[in-house]
């Protein structure tokens, strides 16, 4: 694989066995990586260089989102929809697991929108957030859709979905870089550029636990292990693993549970 400006995002598409990296020229690539990796296909989101870009897959269509400076994409090896409203650059994209026909974007210009792949308006914009959105999750509580989102103002919020307003704020020490929500624990995870990882209780918004990873910089990624309690945090300068452990469900019903959140640094070579 050659790609010689820097990557700024990648996404398994898993059930055809590939995988998809954007990069800061806004250049989209398409990998097989079944058997020897293979180049399926690059295609150029937009004629910039040098430019924050994000992706999203879509978990059933053979459909892409590209956020590359202000401009979204749904790409089926074409580009179907093209949806332009935020007024700097996009950051993240989400589509909503529980209705795919609609996702949701993330910005520099302090919004969030929720759109529906089938129109280039978006449906309705959320405010609240005093500077950059850098990241958001998606994620149910009492059959009730919520969205979490962090920030460069150092909070990360909550939103209900159908009141369309946050509902909670959740205060940190520096600006929010990653936000996700756990797919098996009642948990919400939130890095920070301080290095901190702390983890929520997605029940009553709660802070259960800080760990702090100052020596590895701040935090540019998280991703959770599907079936179980672990967590992967990619830091400016390393990679940890870390493990979740739910107390509510071990009948620590209150305080904070010293061995709820361990962790592993792991050392990665270039």
């Amino acid at each position: 694989m050659i790609v010689l400006t820097a990557v700024t995002d990648v996404k398994f598409i898993a059930r055809k066995g590939w995988f998809v990296a954007v990069s800061s020229d806004c250049v989209v690539h398409v990998y097989n990586y079944e058997k020897e990796m293979q180049k399926v296909t690059s295609f150029r989101a937009l004629g910039r260089a040098d430019v924050w870009c994000t992706l999203a897959v879509h978990p059933t269509q053979p459909y892409v989102l590209s956020g590359c400076a202000t401009e979204i994409k749904l790409w089926d090896r074409n580009c179907i929809q093209t949806f332009e409203e935020h007024s700097a650059a996009i950051m993240a994209l989400k589509f909503n697991p529980e209705d795919t026909n609609s996702f949701a974007s993330a910005s520099h210009d302090a919004t969030i929108k929720v759109w529906s792949l089938d129109s280039p308006k978006s449906k309705y914009t959320l405010f609240g957030h005093r500077h950059v959105v850098n990241f958001l999750d998606f994620f149910t509580r009492d059959g009730q859709q919520y969205l979490i989102s962090g920030s460069w103002d150092a909070t990360a919020k909550i939103w209900d979905m159908d009141k369309k307003e946050c509902v909670h704020t959740l205060e940190h020490e520096s600006a929010v870089f990653q936000v996700v929500s756990h797919p098996n624990l009642p948990v919400l995870i939130t890095g920070t550029k301080d290095g901190d990882v702390h983890a929520w209780s997605s029940n009553d918004f709660r802070l259960k636990r800080i760990h702090n990873f100052h020596d590895s910089g701040w935090v540019v990624g998280l991703a959770c292990l599907v079936g179980s309690g672990r967590l992967v945090v990619a830091h400016k300068t390393g990679v940890s693993l870390m493990e979740i452990r739910d107390e509510e469900e071990q009948g620590g019903s209150t305080g904070s549970n010293e061995n709820s959140l361990s962790a592993t640094n792991l050392e990665i070579q270039s």
